[in-house]
């Protein structure tokens, strides 16, 4: 048996608490060699002469550079550990190592009592979960699109909790880019795209100066007509979170830029723009694009109507998107059978683009985080 979990607990310091705890001779062999490993770690005790059982092996993840560092390691912190050890009741057969970060922090009584509650704390979290197999795949597949890594800032989304406003900054302008992008309310329902026009005016650059602002989600419409491949490579080296192909494209372009998309690990968008049948085009790729847009060009309004997909069960794949034709009073009706609407000149355009912008996010739900709690909902079974 061989069991791994990790607890992070504390405020202006942070304890991080990995475990690695089990039975036989896996672990007894770890265990064994890691006591020879320099610097050396140290058997978990609750005062000199009396170590805890089961047994504990306490290892630095950092190497410690001042003699205060040694004292935190060997005083509050290893005596964290230990005291959560032996009050947790655990069968005596169990070996555990315990990795710890020693912060550099001055030497004060206050110091002291933080690093021992927090290790008490982190380590009892850490072996709680280890013992039951936290997270369950379940926890992670909820989570994925919601976690916010404290020292990256943003989350990786990847469209999985639809409906979505795919902003289109479709005018080729800096100033009204910056200026619309810095008016979108924040919510997790929008997505922005760097438009056709504003790529061909300023490159696919364009991209990372709109990251620099908005840093969520971002599609480059470049529309691909021939070099899948490398238009996807460009767009994805520009910090691009999807890439829009166009459905008038030769077909080998067309699996060429979703296998490239595939490969590096953002999304395809197919734009079916004067395409007579866009199922009939998806169903006959052999490889499919993350996202069917329909989409109606501006130059036809006025005399094309609106096309839309009938009779659709928005839960099978593809994404489906619509384009061109979208306002405020159709919002209900839209999402109801697409997975994203995408507004261009109704937001950027607009007096008040912000304005529009959240008077459609308000029609689409919730955003992630609006009744959860500040700290995290986490489903492990109560502690020993």
């Amino acid at each position: 048996m061989l069991k791994f979990g990790e607890g992070v607990l504390g405020r202006d310091i942070t304890a991080i608490v990995n475990v690695v705890l089990g039975k036989g001779e896996t672990i007894d062999t770890v265990f064994t060699n890691a006591l020879t490993k320099v610097p050396t770690p140290i058997l978990a005790n609750l005062r000199d002469n009396l170590i805890v059982k089961p047994l504990t092996l306490v290892v630095p993840k950092n190497t410690l550079t001042t003699d205060i560092q040694c004292n935190l390691l060997h005083g509050p912190i290893q005596y964290g550990v230990a005291k959560s050890v032996a009050d947790m009741d655990l069968d005596e057969d169990l070996k555990l190592i315990v990795t710890v970060s020693v912060p550099d922090v001055p030497y004060t009584n206050l110091n002291k009592r933080k690093l021992f509650q927090y290790y008490y704390g982190a380590t009892r979290l850490a072996i709680t979960r280890a013992l039951n197999d936290y997270p369950s795949k379940e926890k992670i597949k909820k989570e994925k699109y919601r976690a916010l890594h404290p020292l990256v800032g943003f989350r990786d989304v990847r469209l999985e909790r639809p409906p979505y406003l795919q902003v289109a900054l479709d005018v080729p302008s800096m100033e009204n880019v910056e200026y619309v992008l810095e008016s979108l309310p924040p919510s997790d329902r929008i997505i922005v795209e760097a438009g056709t026009p504003l790529i061909k005016k300023y490159g696919i650059e364009v991209v990372e100066h709109i990251r620099e602002i908005y840093d969520g989600f971002i599609v480059a419409d470049l529309k691909t007509l021939d070099t899948g491949r490398v238009e996807v490579r460009m767009a994805f080296e520009s910090t691009a979170n999807a890439v829009v192909l166009s459905g008038t494209a030769p077909r080998e372009t067309i699996l060429k830029g979703i296998h490239e998309c595939e490969k590096c690990g953002i999304m395809s968008y197919l734009d079916t723009i004067n395409v007579r049948d866009p199922f009939a085009l998806y169903n006959s790729l052999e490889l499919k694009p993350d996202v069917l847009l329909l989409h109606r060009a501006i130059d036809e309004e006025g005399r094309v109507p609106i096309r839309e997909y009938k009779d659709i069960d928005r839960g099978e794949k593809p994404l489906l998107g619509i384009a061109g034709g979208v306002t405020l009073d159709n919002i209900e009706e839209l999402k109801k059978r697409y997975h994203i609407i995408v507004v261009g000149r109704g937001i950027t355009k607009s007096r008040d683009p912000g304005r529009i912008a959240r008077a459609i996010v308000n029609k689409l739900g919730d955003d992630i985080d609006q009744y959860r709690l500040y700290l995290e909902e986490d489903e492990d079974v109560p502690i020993k």
